[in-house]
C-alpha cells in the first residue's frame, strides 16, 4: 500500500456496530455513511472502492469513480450491503468479524481498514444503545405455541364473564380488555415457568431472547423473556401492548382502550403514569415476572408490582409501543425450527386467494363543454383585484416557514373532522425516521400503498397531525405561524390562516419542467397553545370552506380553462364534498399534460392585500 497516498486520503465511514437477523429483516443499513476525500494536490482517476466482511456473511460491494479532483469528496449513504440471511438465521453464537473497506487508485491501493462488527445470532437483542426500537421484531405473535395460551386463556375468560371472545377493544370497556389481559396472565402463570436471572446491565448490552418455543420446551425465563412473551400474546388478540425497560429489568403494559403513543420510544415515564392512574384507567402496567413459578402472585398484584416500579423515575429508561412500532414497518421475527439439515426459517403461510368482488368505484358528475360556461360581469370585474403572479402563494405554494404540509392521505376525512369541530394535534415527523440507522424516506405524496399510509390513517383517527418537521422545526413553525395569524388578524381584520386541501400541481408552459403547487380549498383554523405536553392544535374557526377563486381565474386568464360548478360548492353530510371538488376540477385539467392534483394538505398563511379586498366583498 502506498503509505503517501494513505495520508492523502479521508475516509468518514459510519457503520452500525452489530448485525442480525431482526436488521436485515427490517430494512436497518449496515453501513450508514462512507464519505472518501482526496486530500492530495493531485487528481485520481479510475478510483474503486470495496468493502468486504470476515466471516463471508455479505456480498462484495464495489463501486468505480472515474475522477476525484484534489479537495474534492464524494459521499455514499445507506450503502445496499447484501447480507446472507442464511448466515443470520443459522448462528447460535456472537461472532467478532470485521468490515473491509479498500480504496485503489489506478494500480495501487491507496487505503485499507477494517471496521470491527459483532455478528449476533437470530435470538439476540442488541440492547438500547443501537436501535431500541428493534425490540419490537422479538414480540412474535406468529409463534406456535401461542395460539395455545390463547384457546387455554379463553376458557378462563369464559368462565369469568360468560363469554370467552377476545374482543380487544370492541366493547368499548376497559375493564373488559382488562380481563382479556387477566386471563391471558393466569394461563401463563399456569405453565409453572421457573425464573432465571437477566445478565448485568442488560438494557444497555442487550441479551438473547428466548422465544415462545424456547421457553415452552425449557420452562425457563427471565423478565425480559416473560414480557415479550406476554406482549406477544397480547398482540396475538388485538391488545396493544408496551414494553417497559428500567434498569436491570423489564416489564409488560397496555392500552385499555384502542390508542398507540405518537412515537415508538418514550423516555418520558410520566406518559405511562398519567394513563395508568386510578381514575383514567387508560392503560395498565403488569410485572411479568410474577406470572414465574412460586410467585403465586395474581393479576392484582402484578398491576400494583409495576406501578411501584414506576414510582423510582431515576431508574426509568425507556418503553416501547409495540402497535406504533408495527405502523413503522418493524415485523416480527419469523419462526425458525431446527431440522436436520440446521436451523430453517418457516415460510409464511400464504392464504388462499378469496375471489373477493371488486369495490364498486364513484363516479363524479361529468362536465360538458366546460370552455362555455358563462362567467358574470360582476365575478370578472371581482376577479380583477387578485394576484395572478407567482408572487401569490395561492398561485406558487412553497415550503417556507410560513407553510407546514402534513402528512395525509384523505383531504376529505380532514375536512369533515375539521367541519365538525374536531381539534388536531400538531405533531413532529415520526421520531424513528430521525433514527440514523434506520432508512425511512421522506414521501412527498402519500398514496394508500404507502409504508407510511397506515400509520398516518391511525394517527387522523385520533385527531393527530404529522408533519415533515423535526420536534425543534415544528415548534418554531407553529409559532411563527401562531404570530403573523395574529398579527394579520389585528391589523387588517382579516384571517389569513387556513388549512390547505389538495395541490393543483401546473406547469407555466408545455416545455415547464418546473412544476407549480396551488392550493384548491382553504379551510379557516386558528392555532391554539393547548399544555407543554400537548403542545399546539389546531381547530376550525366555524367559517365555511372556501374555494380558491384565485386559481380559477388564473386557469381562465392564462389557459382558457372555465371551471363551473363550483359557485356554490357541493356538499356532503359533514361539510364541503372535497372528492366532487377535486374530480370537477380533474376533468377540466384533463387535456393538460403532466398536470394533476395531489391530495396533500398544508397549514400556511395565505394572504395579499389583494385577496383580502377580495374576500371584504362578499
Amino acid at each position: 500500500m502506498n503509505t503517501t497516498m494513505r495520508s492523502s486520503t479521508e475516509v468518514n465511514f459510519i457503520y452500525t456496530p452489530a448485525i442480525n437477523y431482526a436488521f436485515q429483516q427490517n430494512h436497518v443499513p449496515t453501513i450508514r455513511e462512507l464519505t472518501i476525500t482526496n486530500n492530495s494536490e493531485t487528481d485520481w482517476k479510475n478510483i474503486v472502492l470495496t468493502i468486504s466482511s470476515e466471516p463471508d456473511f455479505a456480498e462484495v460491494w464495489k463501486a468505480e469513480l472515474e475522477f476525484l479532483g484534489p479537495s474534492q469528496s464524494r459521499q455514499f449513504t445507506n450503502i445496499p450491503l447484501t447480507v446472507s440471511i442464511t448466515f443470520l438465521a443459522e448462528l447460535t453464537e456472537k461472532i467478532k468479524g470485521n468490515l473491509r473497506l479498500s480504496l485503489s487508485i489506478g494500480d495501487e491501493i491507496a487505503y485499507i481498514e477494517s471496521y470491527p462488527i459483532e455478528v449476533l445470532p437470530f435470538d439476540q437483542w442488541p440492547g438500547v444503545s443501537i436501535l431500541p426500537e428493534i425490540m419490537a421484531a422479538f414480540v412474535t405473535p406468529n409463534n406456535q405455541q401461542i395460539p395455545k395460551i390463547i384457546h387455554q386463556a379463553s376458557s378462563l375468560l369464559g368462565k369469568w364473564t360468560g363469554n370467552p371472545s377476545f374482543d380487544e377493544y370492541q366493547s368499548r370497556n376497559p375493564n373488559r380488555v382488562r380481563k382479556q389481559m387477566a386471563a391471558i396472565f393466569e394461563t401463563i402463570a399456569n405453565l409453572r415457568i421457573v425464573y432465571c436471572s437477566v445478565p448485568a446491565s442488560f438494557e444497555e448490552q442487550g441479551q438473547r431472547i428466548r422465544l415462545a418455543d424456547a421457553i415452552f420446551e425449557n420452562k425457563l425465563a427471565n423478565c425480559l423473556d416473560l414480557s415479550l412473551l406476554y406482549a406477544a400474546c397480547l398482540e396475538a388478540v388485538g391488545i396493544h401492548a408496551v414494553i417497559v425497560v428500567i434498569k436491570g429489568h423489564a416489564f409488560t403494559g397496555a392500552w385499555l382502550i384502542e390508542e398507540s403513543f405518537a412515537d415508538v420510544v418514550n423516555d418520558d415515564p410520566s406518559l405511562l403514569t398519567k394513563r395508568s392512574a386510578d381514575g383514567i384507567g387508560e392503560m395498565c402496567l403488569v410485572e411479568a415476572t410474577c406470572m414465574n413459578a412460586g410467585k403465586e402472585r395474581s393479576f392484582d398484584q402484578a398491576v400494583s408490582s409495576a406501578e411501584q416500579k414506576m414510582t423510582n423515575t431515576a431508574d426509568f429508561v425507556l418503553f416501547i409501543d409495540i402497535k406504533r412500532a408495527r405502523f413503522g414497518s418493524i415485523r416480527p421475527l419469523p419462526l425458525r425450527t431446527f431440522t436436520n439439515l440446521g436451523w430453517k426459517i418457516e415460510e409464511e403461510v400464504h392464504r388462499a386467494r378469496e375471489n373477493d368482488l371488486p369495490e364498486e368505484i364513484s363516479i363524479g358528475v361529468r362536465l360538458l363543454h366546460t370552455d362555455k360556461i358563462e362567467v358574470s360581469k360582476q365575478l370578472l370585474w371581482e376577479r380583477k383585484l387578485l394576484d395572478l403572479t407567482l408572487r401569490n402563494s395561492l398561485l406558487n405554494t412553497r415550503i417556507t416557514k410560513s407553510v407546514i404540509q402534513f402528512m395525509t392521505i384523505n383531504c376529505a376525512k380532514l375536512e369533515d373532522a375539521l367541519a365538525n369541530g374536531d381539534e388536531f394535534q400538531i405533531l413532529a415527523k415520526p421520531s424513528d425516521w430521525n433514527n440514523p440507522v434506520r432508512d425511512a424516506a421522506v414521501h412527498q405524496a402519500l398514496h394508500h400503498s404507502d409504508p407510511i399510509a397506515d400509520l398516518v390513517k391511525h394517527e387522523l383517527s385520533h385527531k393527530r397531525l404529522r408533519s415533515y418537521l423535526s420536534e425543534n422545526e415544528i415548534g418554531y413553525g407553529l409559532t411563527h405561524l401562531y404570530r403573523a395569524s395574529r398579527t394579520a388578524l389585528e391589523e387588517n381584520g382579516a384571517n389569513t390562516l387556513y388549512v390547505a386541501l389538495g395541490m393543483l400541481k401546473w406547469y407555466e408552459t408545455d416545455a415547464s419542467e418546473k412544476p407549480r403547487f396551488a392550493p384548491i380549498l382553504l379551510l379557516p383554523v386558528e392555532i391554539i397553545r393547548k399544555t407543554a405536553q400537548k403542545g399546539y392544535i389546531i381547530r376550525s374557526r366555524e367559517e365555511e370552506t372556501i374555494l380558491n377563486v384565485t386559481l380559477l381565474e388564473m386557469l381562465r386568464q392564462d389557459f382558457g380553462i372555465s371551471i363551473g360548478g363550483l359557485e356554490n360548492l357541493p356538499r356532503d353530510e359533514s361539510g364541503v364534498d372535497v372528492k366532487s371538488v377535486f374530480n370537477i376540477i380533474r376533468q377540466a385539467i384533463m387535456a393538460k399534460s403532466k398536470w394533476d392534483i395531489e391530495e396533500q394538505a398544508l397549514l400556511g398563511t395565505f394572504s395579499f392585500s389583494k385577496f383580502i379586498l377580495w374576500n371584504d366583498i362578499h
